[in-house]
């Protein structure tokens, strides 16, 4: 007896499914390893920074953009912080939109001990790293549980290639 046609495309369908399911999963474990390195470098990051009182010396400069309707400001202060009985005065790139004004702000800053002249505000902590490398993991996992399911249910890599 003769397959039908029906039968033939959803044979076909289903061989696309698993392969397409392969790539994707291959896809997903390179960006998630991506990711990964980065939610890594956010934990390092955050942990070898140390935080000390800087004084404004100057008022902050603010720029204001408007992209696709909304409203940006991004403001840089310069600060003044000693470390180690050592004075410094920097400025500090970004201090997103909080704008500070000079003699009236005490603000904390982060720098690292083995660079301490480029100070940092408010830095990610560490708890996004742990965040963006479960998310990583749940994104590999899963991808690869999909392949299982193409491989040991036909009708699940037939509705792979069909979505």
């Amino acid at each position: 007896m003769s397959k039908s046609i029906g039968h033939e495309i959803y044979s076909d369908t289903a061989s696309f499914g698993r392969i397409w399911a392969i790539i994707s999963a291959i896809l997903g474990t390179l960006f998630g390893i991506f990711f990964i390195i980065i939610g890594i470098y956010i934990i390092i990051h955050k942990s070898h920074l140390k935080s000390t009182k800087g004084d404004v010396v100057k008022d902050s400069e603010c720029n204001t953009t408007i992209d696709n309707g909304n409203q940006y400001t991004q403001c840089s202060t310069t600060v003044n912080y000693n470390i180690n009985d050592k004075e410094y005065t920097d400025k500090i790139v970004n201090t997103g939109s909080t704008k500070f004004t000079q003699g009236k702000n005490n603000i904390t800053i982060w720098y690292s001990p083995t660079n301490p002249d480029n100070p940092e505000y408010n830095p990610s902590p560490s708890w996004v790293g742990w965040v963006i490398i479960l998310i990583s993991l749940l994104v590999i996992f899963g991808s690869w549980f999909w392949v299982w399911l193409t491989r040991k249910y036909k009708i699940a890599a037939a509705a792979e290639r069909a979505a």
